[in-house]
């Protein structure tokens, strides 16, 4: 069953020796400490992993995670996709100064539920536990919620273990279920190999599904992996879903090429990068002041990195203070939007702070900016549908597909359609199928970039007034360079399927567009006309008739133009004849081949009583048109009726 509806719990070690191991054993009746040395100190060192039945069947899993200040990079590491904490304070030492960072740490990461376990309680007398109690209110009463459970138990003899499963059982029921959908996540927080298996990673599923034989990416590097076998609590499973916590056995990726920080997620759904926009609030107590550019410990997930603190609204950040953020990362994060993270000072190691991430691979920001801020409160305070039309507008004009989308904004695939969806609506944003996926325009970039292509294109037709239109290739350029060729063809095709432009034989114009008929036209109609008429079947070239002074570009434009409104027809390169004579050549030429199925040049000669040159023309003409075809001797056709 899914641990606590797809809850994970912490206990959380607070001091040396003081037997949160003993009460794990106590729980589940497994020993969560991995090493030699662990067992030899007595002491947590790394994460440890185990779980039990509750109650009612469901299964919870159990993270022990180390308590010593020295360990606090693996203590974060076993934070993630927890719903429910233990903090285990011994009775006969009380509160140690790491429990309150601890705590600290919780709350930043995000974590709601506690549950304080008084453990040791067969060493101290009545009235030293109340006065225990009475020292954990006053001192965590202004750090956990104040209806936070507090229970007293015994390791060595039991007591209070079952009411303390009774207590997990019954928060349990209050965690709400986590999603199921969107692209898989788990961030790594152990690897290793097993022979005759290759590569394992561990860690809880923080969003999605991983289902055996799915592709997967490990992040930051993008390396490529198929999942071979999948344990959920010590057994084989064909799935797991978030929340849980979960064995994968990898193929295609070497042990090596992975570690404690690293996250496996669904192919494409993450970026990684340098540069991550955030809010950070600095601790009430911390003793420390943020200055800009200081170096900092950064832990998010399982992953621990260093970086630079870039404040983009204040010069320094006081305790209790908050602001906005540019982390500049030491080496690429694996990140998205909404992840939580805690940042410690960079020596002496000291929590000072956190926060939650605005952007997981931001461009350089521009220090107190007021566009900056106002894009970063955005991302912090807007809607989904608010943050999704500014991640499109970041995309400086041009479209973004809905994978790319939701990975920019950290949301599942059906998220990130029905916040489009809404925009949509509102008449902020444009969809365009293109192959397998939908890509997505912000409607005013569409329409800016519609008016610029018909400005290029109405600026053709002004040079080039004879031309019914442009090729697609003369009006490329207005597209933004950043826009994929297959976007770009599928954004045209849909300007012609609403009515922007028309597209006939290659060429596009404006919807309604008719090319000129202006004076130079009228006279050129007119001169051919009369030569033509005059000539018959004795065919003139273009270039021996009289157009007065029209260029004669523009004439060899507008006899392209005649052929496309069909009032004249090429015989031949630079010859032309009215459609009347054409139609009349066609009939005569059909009417000798339906009753010899062949006709010669000297018959076509005399049949319109014209030249052997112009009778040669007129049998190019059907040949061209598929009518005739030469077969035999060279002034001789055959037809093809």
């Amino acid at each position: 069953a899914q641990c606590l509806v797809g809850s994970e719990m912490c206990i959380r070690d607070r001091h040396i020796d003081h037997g949160k191991t003993a009460l794990i054993k106590a729980l589940t009746g497994r020993d969560t400490d991995r090493f030699e040395e662990e067992k030899r100190r007595g002491i947590t060192i790394d994460l440890g992993f185990t779980y039990f039945d509750l109650p009612d069947g469901e299964r919870a899993g159990i993270i022990d995670v180390p308590g010593h200040e020295r360990f606090i990079h693996n203590m974060t590491a076993g934070v993630t996709g927890m719903d429910m904490v233990l903090v285990v304070i011994a009775a006969d030492e009380g509160i140690m100064p790491q429990t309150r960072e601890h705590i600290d740490i919780l709350t930043l990461l995000g974590v709601e539920r506690y549950i304080i376990v008084l453990t040791k309680c067969d060493l101290a007398d009545e009235e030293w536990l109340s006065m225990a109690e009475e020292e954990i209110r006053e001192e965590l009463g202004k750090k956990l919620p104040s209806d936070t459970p507090l229970l007293r138990v015994s390791a060595v003899t039991g007591e209070g273990i079952p009411a303390l499963k009774e207590e997990i059982g019954k928060m349990a029921e209050s965690i709400r279920p986590r999603s199921g959908t969107g692209a898989a996540r788990l961030p790594v927080d152990r690897v290793f190999s097993v022979a005759g298996f290759g590569t394992v990673v561990t860690g809880t599923v923080l969003n999605g599904k991983i289902v055996k034989g799915d592709k997967l990416s490990v992040y930051p590097r993008g390396l490529e992996c198929r999942v071979r076998g999948i344990q959920v609590y010590n057994e084989e499973t064909d799935f797991c879903v978030s929340g849980q916590r979960a064995a994968l056995n990898l193929s295609g990726v070497d042990r090596q090429e992975i570690r404690r920080g690293c996250v496996v997620s669904a192919e494409e759904s993450m970026r990684s990068g340098r540069r991550v926009d955030v809010r950070i609030k600095m601790l009430e107590d911390s003793s420390r002041v943020l200055k800009n550019q200081m170096r900092l410990h950064f832990y998010s997930g399982t992953s621990e990195l260093l970086c630079r603190a870039v404040l983009l609204d204040h010069e320094t950040l006081l305790p209790g203070e908050s602001g906005y953020a540019q982390l500049r990362m030491e080496s690429d994060t694996a990140l998205r939007p909404g992840d939580r993270f805690i940042v410690r000072f960079y020596s002496p190691l000291e929590t000072i702070g956190g926060g939650i991430v605005l952007d997981s691979d931001a461009g350089k920001e521009k220090r107190f900016s007021s566009e900056v801020l106002a894009r970063l409160r955005l991302r912090e305070e807007g809607s989904r549908e608010e943050r999704a039309e500014l991640q499109l507008r970041e995309h400086g004009g041009t479209m973004v597909s809905v994978e790319e989308l939701s990975r920019e904004l950290g949301l599942s695939r059906s998220e990130t359609e029905d916040s489009v969806s809404v925009l949509k609506e509102c008449g902020r944003a444009e969809e365009f199928p293109v192959s397998d996926s939908i890509y997505i325009w912000h409607a005013e970039d569409e329409r800016r970039i519609r008016e610029k292509i018909l400005q290029v294109i109405g600026e053709y037709l002004k040079r080039y007034p004879y031309r019914t239109g442009i090729p697609a290739a003369g009006f490329r350029n207005a597209l933004p360079q950043k826009m994929k060729k297959k976007a770009a063809d599928a954004y045209i095709e849909w300007l012609v399927r609403v009515g922007v432009l028309e597209k006939e034989d290659g060429l596009f114009a404006p919807a309604g567009y008719y090319p000129a008929e202006d004076e130079a036209y009228l006279h050129v109609l007119s001169v051919f006309r009369k030569e033509a008429a005059d000539a018959g079947y004795n065919f003139r070239r273009i270039d021996d008739m009289e157009f007065g002074k029209i260029p004669e570009s523009d004439i060899r434009e507008i006899f392209s133009l005649f052929q496309i409104r069909e009032e004249a027809v090429e015989i031949v390169p630079g010859v032309f004849a009215l459609p009347e004579d054409v139609s009349e050549m066609e009939r005569g030429i059909r009417s000798v081949l339906r009753e010899n199925g062949k006709i010669t040049v000297s018959e076509v000669r005399d049949m319109f009583r014209t030249s052997r040159r112009c009778a040669k023309q007129m049998l190019e003409y059907t040949d061209r048109t598929g009518m005739t075809r030469k077969e035999g001797a060279e002034s001789e056709r055959v037809g093809n009726l």
